[in-house]
Parts: structure tokens; sequence; C-alpha cells
């Protein structure tokens, strides 16, 4: 009976506290990535990340999920009837999360300013910044390339990543580097 009381003296006094704090507004991703699903619930199917720092609107909240998107025909997603987009509002915060720790690398002037993205930008962790800057410059140092002009990880094609050099992207895996 005591660990009964116990636990819904902890409901009673938590969920109120969190149902308060989450409500409709702006808010940050805290997460590297955040999943997008077309239900609120953990089985929705996901339909798109969100990333780290960038800034969205909840428009509504059920539970623990809050719904980033208007409602819209689910039928582009494959889906019957209005679907929406939801994330976990854990993975959510008020102020803008601070930037991740960057690794320490040695700079080209070949490679543009901004080219290759920081870590926690569209959910890159220092290893992939790591390999993009190693692949960017094999590909300058071996002619392929002149200037490298953005580079990213592929969403399509696992564990691939790009440079594009003002030209179609060339694509390579770690084990090509």
């Amino acid at each position: 009976m005591k660990k009964v009381s116990i636990l819904l003296l902890a409901m009673f006094f938590t969920y109120p506290v969190f149902a308060k704090e989450f409500k409709t507004g702006t808010y940050f991703v805290k997460e590297t990535a955040l999943e997008e699903r077309l239900a609120p619930n953990p089985k929705g199917k996901v339909t798109n990340r969100i990333y780290r720092q960038q800034k969205v609107d909840v428009l509504e909240v059920k539970g623990n999920w809050g719904r980033v998107s208007k409602y819209y025909d689910g039928e582009v997603e494959g889906e019957k009837g209005q679907v929406a987009r939801w994330v976990l509002i854990k993975g959510l915060s008020t102020t803008r999360p601070s930037d991740l720790a960057q690794p320490t690398i040695k700079s080209d002037p070949r490679i543009l300013k901004d080219a290759i993205p920081k870590v926690g930008e569209n959910g890159l962790n220092e290893n992939d910044i790591k390999i993009l800057y190693k692949g960017a410059t094999k590909f300058l140092n071996s002619g392929q390339c002149a200037n490298v002009e953005y580079a990213d990880k592929s969403v399509s094609k696992p564990n691939t990543y790009f440079v594009n050099c003002g030209g179609p992207n060339i694509f390579f895996t770690p084990s090509d580097l």
C-alpha cells in the first residue's frame, strides 16, 4: 500500500509540472536529431527528422507529444485522411541549445567558409565532420576539385558522404579514404 501511495503522489506532483511546462509556442530542438511522426505515439510512421537548434512551433500538445505541423492530406505520406507531424516534447527546449564542441581541424583556403557543416548540424557528429574534411582534402589534393563549395552526409545512401566542387556531387564512403 505504501508503494502505491508513493507512486500516486509522484504522479500527482510531477504530471502537472510537466504538463504546465510544455504548451503551444516556439521551441528549439535540443536533441541531435528528433523524429517527426504522423501520430502522437511511438508507433507513428516516421516522416522526417529535425535537428539540434532548429526552431519549431508547437501547435498542440497531447500527452508527451507536440504537433509541429498543420494537418494535411495524408495521401502525400501514403496515409488516408488528415495527418500532422508530431515530436516528443522532451526533445524540445524553450531556449536555444548552445553550440557543440567542434573538432580541431587545420583550415584549408580551398574549402569555402561554412562549406562543411558543424557538429550538431543536420544530425552530424564529430566523426562525420572529420570524414567530410578528410574527403574534401582528398579530392582537392587529387585535382578532382579546385574548391569545396559544400559537403554533407547523404540522407539517401547509408554511410555515404559527398562534397560539391561547383558541379555534380562527389560521393564517397569512409572506406574510400
